[in-house]
C-alpha cells in the first residue's frame, strides 16, 4: 500500500514536471511571490513520502498494542 501511495504521488509530481514549460529551475523554486510548477512538485513530493510513511507508522504501533 505504501509504495502505490508513493508512486501516486511521485508519478503526479512527475507528471506536473513534465508541464512546465522551462521544466525545473531552481530560480523558480526560490521565488516565492507567486505560485510556480516547482513549488507543487516539491509538495507532492514530500506528501508521497508522508502518505507512504503513515500506513507503515500505524502498522507498526498496532502491532506494539497487540
Amino acid at each position: 500500500m505504501s509504495v502505490v501511495l508513493l508512486a501516486v504521488f511521485w508519478g503526479l509530481a512527475f507528471l506536473v514536471m513534465l508541464n512546465d514549460i522551462d521544466f525545473f529551475s531552481l530560480q523558480d523554486l526560490f521565488d516565492t511571490r507567486e505560485l510556480h510548477h516547482e513549488h507543487i512538485v516539491v509538495v507532492l513530493f514530500f506528501c508521497g513520502i508522508v502518505a507512504a510513511a503513515v500506513p507503515l507508522i500505524a502498522g507498526r504501533l498496532q502491532r506494539m498494542e497487540n
